[in-house]
């Protein structure tokens, strides 16, 4: 599966949408792109404690997944294995968030 990123033709700053202009130039010209959606755990946490309608999903992880490209996305982990470095793929979107397995 794809993400969409915007990127911007000035400098190459990739960011996640929203996103109205770019943060390391000048540039108001962001373009989207798609990556592959692989990337690596740079970091994670496992939530246990929560309220409202994540209370039903205790325990659950939420990682920093560094993509292939190099932009960093925070994610929900899939399964209950994770560890630094290791390899993950973009599973699907849902509510503008990212499941990474």
């Amino acid at each position: 599966m794809e993400i969409t990123v915007l990127v911007c033709p000035e400098c190459g700053y990739l960011a996640i949408p929203p996103k109205y202009g770019c943060s390391k130039c000048p540039s108001d010209q962001l373009v989207e792109k798609k990556l592959q959606g692989a990337g690596s755990i740079y970091s994670y946490t496992t939530i246990r404690v929560a309220g409202g309608k994540y209370a039903s999903q205790l325990p659950y992880t939420v990682a920093l997944v560094e993509l292939d490209e190099g932009l960093r996305v925070t994610a929900r982990l899939e399964g209950d294995q994770a560890s630094i470095g290791q390899r993950v793929k973009l599973n699907r979107v849902e509510e503008s968030i990212y499941w990474f397995k």
